[in-house]
């Protein structure tokens, strides 16, 4: 019998599948980006000029890393699915999203006690202002306390992702975007609870989306239902699932460890440069929103079409979202090495203590790293096509290798000379991307994707 609920992406046109299944994920990407700038936005508006900008900008470093490694983890649910999905095996479909959300609720308790237990030290360790430590171990602590939340919409924006669906993530984030705004403009802007209101409107945000998220997976045609005997982790699929996804999930938390690096090296440059690269820092998520889009698109149709047998289909998406992603990248870097104050001046008060430093600062880094938009198309929409042909230890290798071999070390080159600024150490993101592209590419060439072996172990009925 046919799955229902889902999307089939072994047929029809290639491109139009492509645009029309990666739009409610750039809708919803838009939003999860929006849903964080929102916090820096109002902060820099509202609550502390540039020490508030700061330590959000330095709550989110370390919370970026736990991110990294839920959204890595949770990936491998997008895979497990979409290749099952794609092959017509309903029951293992059926176990595979028992069997994630049994994990992630486990996931969730461990991190939430990991995340509480370090993050005084964490704070400390990224250097963060004398000035902006307090308020920034408090953002880390209270949005630590629902991290189950963060844990529980991934898994779920994964699964539905995996049945072929894009257009449910996008209406639960949002749901927390709306939600997270109001909450920020209610506790910063009214309460002045500063940024501990920001945290708050965070986790509150997110605990109603998860619920929605819940209640439309279990009344939805998925073919599943809240029952305690679906609710069991079989091992045979958690081991896939984490074979599939602990990959992502090393690369992920690398990549964001390597961030939290580079955010201790530009720390010591002062508070004013750490709230100038905290506000490009949300610059870029934008920036680079349709290459991310593309990029977790390309793992789900690439995941259907090998379990179909699909892969020329496959390697067609890839070639289609390369091209329109760099369109997006050339527009991004026109357009911020023009008007990069114009940009940065839309999240924190230019009047406001310490502001203009921050957008000092902000611009330079903006005119080097933009250069990095023209090379993440190639980075990223490989990526999802490794990934979605369940090469994830490829990528991870790349990333991670180009990531700790060239970005971390160029970062601490640039960001130490004598006399640095924030526009010397942003070529760093450039120059470790364009490194990574040759070795994709040439993978990419040599067809040794081709050759994974698919397995699908059955189910005794």
């Amino acid at each position: 019998m046919a799955l229902q609920g889902g999307r089939d992406l072994t047929r029809g046109n290639v491109f139009w599948n492509l645009l029309t299944f990666t739009l409610p994920f750039l809708a919803a990407n838009f939003l999860q980006v929006l849903y964080g700038a929102v916090d820096l936005l109002i902060i820099g508006h509202f609550g502390g000029g540039s020490v508030g900008v700061s330590a959000v900008a330095s709550g989110c470093e370390v919370l970026h890393l736990l991110m990294s490694l839920i959204m890595g983890l949770t990936a491998g649910a997008t895979v497990l699915i979409g290749q099952y999905y794609g092959a017509g095996d309903s029951a293992n479909v059926r176990r595979s999203v028992g069997m994630t959300l049994s994990f992630s609720l486990l996931l969730s308790i461990l991190l939430t006690l990991i995340t509480l237990l370090l993050a005084p030290y964490a704070v400390h360790w990224i250097h963060t202002p004398s000035e902006a430590v307090e308020p920034t171990r408090q953002y880390v602590r209270i949005c630590a306390a629902g991290l189950i939340f963060v844990v529980g919409y991934n898994a779920l924006a994964s699964i539905f992702r995996g049945f072929g669906n894009s257009v449910a993530p996008l209406i639960f984030v949002g749901i927390a975007c709306a939600i997270n705004v109001a909450g920020d403009l209610l506790f910063v802007a009214v309460m002045k609870m500063g940024v501990a209101g920001a945290a708050l409107a965070t986790i509150l945000s997110q605990g109603l989306s998860m619920a929605a998220a819940l209640w439309y997976l279990n009344a939805g045609d998925f073919g599943f239902r809240f029952r305690r005997r679906n609710f069991i982790i079989h091992w045979d699929l958690a081991w896939r699932y984490l074979k599939i996804g602990t990959p992502i999930a090393i690369q992920g938390s690398m990549v964001g460890l390597s961030f939290v690096f580079i955010f201790a090296i530009v720390n010591t440059m002062g508070v004013a440069a750490s709230a100038g690269y905290g506000i490009c820092g949300r610059i870029n998520g934008f920036a680079m929103l349709p290459a991310f889009s593309f990029s977790m698109a390309m793992a789900a149709i690439t995941a259907q079409n090998i379990g179909a047998g699909k892969p020329y289909r496959a390697l067609q998406t890839l070639r289609h979202g390369i091209a329109c992603t760099m369109t997006f990248g050339v527009i991004a870097l026109v357009g911020l090495q023009i008007w990069p104050r114009h940009v940065i001046e839309w999240f924190i008060d230019p009047a406001g203590e310490g502001a203009e430093a921050a957008i000092i600062a902000g611009c330079q880094y903006l005119r080097s790293v933009s250069w990095e938009y023209v090379l993440v198309p190639i980075v990223f929409c490989t990526n999802g096509f490794f990934n979605g042909c369940g090469r994830t230890f490829f990528s991870m290798c790349n990333n991670l290798g180009f990531t700790f071999f060239a970005r971390v070390p160029a970062s601490y080159f640039f960001g130490t000379m004598p006399g640095a600024t924030l526009f010397e150490l942003g070529f760093a993101a450039p120059l470790a991307s364009f490194a990574s592209n040759i070795v994709a590419l040439f993978y990419l060439w040599s067809g040794r994707w081709r050759d994974r072996r698919r397995h699908h172990s059955t189910v005794k009925q």
